[in-house]
């Protein structure tokens, strides 16, 4: 599976906190679980999926009660999910990415799913302990390349205070941010730590556009117009051919959540 598919499949999961899901029975209900824990929680051996490249997969939806549902999710995106971190974060077991687990649990009344519940649910069902270290992993700088063209924060922004960022997944915009704020946007987007090495202080304006990777994309850019054909192929040449700034591979320091303990099966429902 592609980098992009896996973090598009873990953001899906995030996401698919804020939604409900109906599959437990009513007579399932106990008393009143405490903020930011699950009122109940039913976890499950997950099933191989019949096709080994299909790879992880959930389920969600909306339905009465706060109900949510995770099928055949590797473990380790569940700690992923309740410590809030990115994979190359994460120092945890090896098998945590081959253990894998349904859940079917329901929210309190009322709240919606959140990873502070995932992680409460962890730390019961799973004993599930660790500590943080800041440690050097591989990621990447960001630095000038031979001529920059990113552009500088209009004087009328820089008095208004103006500014403002977004992100999608084949564009980053900034106006008026800093070159922090575009190296953390490309360290979202790239899954890895991205720190600003380009010594360039101030706000500045920019816009990055690179091609997507499937056709779908392509066609859907196409009908709004965008000449998808002249676009870079990805997002480092974007930044060489649109800003005149480089990403170049590198170990930089960052938080890492390392597991102490974490049991193979949890306890019972």
């Amino acid at each position: 599976m592609k980098r992009q598919e896996l973090r598009t499949s873990f953001a899906a999961v995030i996401v698919a906190f804020g939604t409900l899901f109906a599959g437990i029975s009513p007579a399932q209900q106990p008393p009143q679980a405490k903020s930011g824990q699950f009122e109940v929680a039913t976890i499950r051996p997950g099933k191989p999926p019949a096709d080994p490249r299909l790879g992880e997969s959930f389920t969600s939806g909306s339905g009465p009660g706060g109900l949510f549902r995770m099928v055949n999710v590797p473990l380790k995106q569940w700690v992923e999910i309740g410590l809030s971190v990115n994979d190359y974060a994460l120092k945890a077991p090896s098998w945590l990415d081959t253990s894998r687990f349904d859940l079917d649990a329901r929210s309190p009344a009322n709240q919606r799913a959140t990873p502070e519940m995932m992680k409460a649910l962890l730390i019961e069902r799973f004993g599930l302990k660790w500590h943080e270290e800041l440690q050097s992993v591989s990621g990447y700088e960001l630095v000038t390349d031979k001529k920059v063209l990113v552009q500088s924060a209009g004087v009328m922004e820089r008095l208004k205070g103006f500014h403002g960022s977004g992100a999608g997944p084949t564009y980053i915009d900034g106006t008026n941010m800093p070159m922090s704020e575009l190296a953390k946007e490309l360290g979202k987007l790239l899954g890895r730590p991205v720190v600003d090495a380009t010594h360039l202080s101030g706000g500045f304006d920019y816009k990055l556009m690179w091609r997507p990777d499937n056709d779908a994309a392509v066609a859907e850019q196409k009908r709004h117009g965008i000449d998808v054909d002249n676009l870079p192929d990805s997002v480092f040449t974007a930044l060489r051919e649109q800003l005149g700034l480089r990403l170049q591979s590198a170990k930089v320091p960052s938080k890492v959540l390392v597991v102490d303990n974490i049991n193979r099966q949890p306890t019972g429902n």
